[in-house]
């Protein structure tokens, strides 16, 4: 049976990235005459690693693919690759719609993503929470429409290479923890204010926990300014290492792997987590698990949060990009660090398995 060759569109967010690996997977897996190739930023592709039948191609958005001429020179560069016999693209922004209006004006089938922006509209609106379909539910969909039969694939979807994986193997035997230490990964940030617990939260829930347990702590995080705030809270802390960075992206997915359980904002370091079958709570502020990009293959009680009945205004943002109408944010305020440290107790996390 001959091979057929599908182009599959998503560059960002890091979170939207990865969660399209159990996508690809359970694709490749339940059609087994097919090649992927995938377009996203080169940053991602240790999510994908070890799928086969999937090349990943990395444009240069900043140089050779940059503006409209640069995105023409993409689809140019595309057609290079071989013959695609349909374009599916998972992100359904300008730059994708453009590269896909030139596949379609050459005869190639196109479908893009449905985001579901009416609904998610209509929840914020009337604060009624029903839970709506995943985002990674809608990727599938994209493939049904284009005549594909497709499930996605099981957690763990993400795995570790071999290479970071014997790394973080040496790294933690080197570190000579006592062997009943429960190994705790803390993503304390996410990309917008309304999202973010705050750090004085985080150090009061890390005293908490290390008060009654014996825990280690390994603090996640991305960019300068992040890093400089984790910094300052690991300092003068042995039972705090600082991971943001220190590690590359397949190294901090090993170690997220070798956790007894994730904390974590709504965030990309929530779906990374839950994608590599790690537990993973997650903390819950402006935004809902309701609208579709709750952590995979976790329990819904693992979704920690001020019940929206108790909080007129939430949800308020499908995202978490919008200002708080409170002069601090309310939503995450509620949610002390007693309350959370209770609730992982009721949910036994600290249980060493």
């Amino acid at each position: 049976m001959p091979v057929q060759r599908i182009l599959v569109f998503r560059l960002s967010a890091m979170g939207d990235v990865a969660l399209t690996v159990p996508v690809i997977r359970g694709m490749l897996e339940e059609n087994p005459n097919l090649s992927i190739t995938f377009v996203t930023r080169p940053f991602f592709a240790p999510f994908f690693e070890g799928i086969p039948r999937l090349q990943l191609y990395f444009p240069d958005l900043k140089g050779r693919h940059k503006g409209f001429g640069g995105l023409f020179r993409l689809f140019l560069d595309l057609r290079k690759e071989g013959r695609f016999e349909t374009v599916i693209d998972l992100h359904n922004v300008l730059r994708t719609k453009l590269v896909r209006s030139y596949f379609r004006a050459a005869g190639t089938s196109v479908f893009y993503i449905d985001k579901g922006r009416e609904e998610k509209k209509e929840l914020l609106k009337t604060k009624e929470i029903k839970q709506l379909k995943h985002s990674s539910e809608r990727y599938c969909d994209v493939f049904r429409k284009a005549g594909f039969n497709v499930q996605m694939s099981p957690v763990p979807a993400i795995a570790s290479s071999a290479k970071a994986s014997e790394k973080i193997q040496e790294y933690l035997e080197s570190q000579k923890l006592p062997e009943q230490t429960l190994k705790i990964g803390f993503a304390p940030f996410a990309t917008h204010a309304t999202k973010i617990w705050g750090l004085e939260n985080a150090r009061q829930l890390m005293q908490l926990i290390n008060e009654k347990y014996q825990a280690h702590f390994y603090l996640f995080g991305g960019g300068q300014e992040e890093i400089e705030k984790l910094q300052a809270l690991s300092t003068d802390n042995d039972h705090i290492t600082l991971v943001a960075g220190q590690m590359n992206l397949s190294e901090e997915i090993a170690l997220i792997t070798r956790m007894d359980f994730m904390l974590s904002m709504d965030s990309s370091n929530m779906h990374i987590a839950a994608l590599t079958g790690t537990k993973t709570i997650s903390i819950w502020g402006a935004t809902h698990p309701a609208f579709g990009f709750y952590a995979l293959g976790q329990p819904e009680e693992y979704s920690l949060q001020t019940p929206a009945d108790e909080l007129a205004c939430r949800p308020c943002s499908v995202f978490g990009n919008k200002p708080c109408i409170h002069e601090t944010i309310k939503c995450m305020e509620m949610l002390t660090p007693n309350i959370v440290f209770r609730k992982m107790e009721q949910l036994n996390l600290f249980q060493i398995q």
